[in-house]
């Protein structure tokens, strides 16, 4: 299981540079809805919760017995970190040096510590293996997100045939 997670955490960072190469400045910043984050800010926000989102959590059931994981304010830390202002290709090339580094870092740990717990103060108990393949599974969701952002703003421009699908 952890080689196919391994194998997400490492590609994706290129497969969002891939998509977001070709996008100018202005349609990295354009929400395809209210209340939705654009391209930047998704790539901000990566780039931002590899540190306090998971290596540091995943520290922290390594290295202490049982820690209290506490819930990270997404929408507070997008304001406060201004990531609609940040460069998109410097915070990814920031992302990517992170991940790689997490990677080397993660697969150095032994199998016993997999096991290790900690407490999120929200969902409960956590092993380091659930937490590293919700790393994975947060990277997927993000890179959808983007697919979508780029879905949506093709669609004002397929005419009649927007007959055939459903926007939501």
């Amino acid at each position: 299981m952890l080689k196919s997670v391994f194998g997400i955490l490492a590609t994706t960072p290129d497969k969002i540079r891939r998509e977001i190469a070709a996008m100018s400045p202005r349609e990295l910043r354009v929400r395809p809805a209210p209340g939705k984050w654009s391209v930047q800010e998704i790539v901000a926000h990566l780039e931002d919760i590899e540190q306090v989102g998971f290596r540091e959590r995943v520290e922290a059931i390594v290295e202490q017995d049982g820690p209290l994981l506490l819930p990270v304010d997404q929408e507070k830390r997008a304001v406060e970190l201004h990531y609609y202002r940040r460069d998109s290709k410097q915070m990814l090339a920031s992302w990517a040096r992170q991940r790689r580094a997490n990677l080397a870092w993660l697969r150095k740990l032994r199998p016993a510590l997999l096991k290790r717990q900690g407490t999120h103060q929200e969902v409960g108990e956590i092993s380091v293996q659930e937490l590293v393949c919700e790393w994975a599974f947060h990277d997927l969701g993000h890179l959808r997100q983007i697919l979508e952002v780029k879905r949506y703003a093709l669609y004002p421009h397929i005419g009649t045939m927007q007959a055939f699908y459903k926007l939501s």
